[in-house]
């Protein structure tokens, strides 16, 4: 079951999607997966799952509810987003590690006016804490090398998965 999930999540990635043979993470560096006891935000949280642990693909939704693939980890079963899954090998999959896209400032607070504390290189792995969407724009909370602070949502993926954060 896991390699048919496993195929089902390669054939469903758009052409420019970029596959990651495996995954080195600082032990620091967790970027969890929220899992939920159903396909959608609503759903209650039962667990989480850190970055670069690896899980089983029981299934992924069709339709609206692609965007969400039911996981088993240890004795925990449940559903995740897709975007936070990546292929590892070759039928393994794991929670993919949150990287920055590019030069990302990281900021005292959720906003440009913000003052910057500090400067995180590109494809540098950060623990995703948390986002935030509001009218003045997706800002993420994220720690890097001992700092916490805030960074734009547009400069963070997970490396190698297989859907948008």
């Amino acid at each position: 079951m896991k390699s048919i999930c496993f195929e089902l999540l390669k054939t469903s990635v758009a052409v420019s999607a970029i596959f990651v043979g495996g995954v080195a993470l600082a032990s620091a560096v967790t970027s969890p997966a929220t899992v939920r006891t159903g396909p959608g935000s609503r759903w209650p949280v039962i667990a989480e799952i850190p970055a670069g642990a690896d899980v089983e693909v029981l299934s992924c939704g069709q339709g609206w509810k692609r965007a969400w693939c039911r996981v088993q980890y240890g004795a925990t079963t449940g559903f995740v987003k897709a975007g936070t899954l990546a292929p590892s090998g070759s039928s393994d999959v794991v929670i993919a590690p949150v990287v920055t896209t590019d030069l990302a400032n990281l900021r005292r607070g959720p906003g440009p006016k913000w003052a910057a504390i500090g400067v995180i290189p590109p494809s540098a792995e950060v623990n995703l804490l948390y986002c935030s969407h509001a009218w003045h724009g997706d800002w993420c909370k994220v720690s890097y090398e001992g700092m916490t602070g805030f960074v734009h949502g547009s400069l963070l993926q997970r490396q190698g998965a297989m859907f948008p954060l």
